[in-house]
């Protein structure tokens, strides 16, 4: 089965979200908020799934 991802910044034609709005119709107070949450969303999920660093092999004999 493959995944349909919608293009926000395409055509302007929606791609199955039947009545949903092209990216540039939306109020640009809009258009920022969901930047920043989908850029928080991305950040958080990043954080969530880094790889936690190696720890330092101690020398010492």
């Amino acid at each position: 089965m493959r995944k349909h991802q919608m293009d926000l910044f395409g055509s302007g034609l929606s791609n199955g979200a039947v009545g949903a709005p092209t990216w540039l119709d939306l109020p640009a107070e809009a258009r920022a908020a969901l930047t920043s949450l989908m850029t928080q969303l991305i950040l958080d999920h990043a954080a969530m799934t880094a790889t936690p660093r190696a720890k330092e092999v101690d020398h010492d004999l």
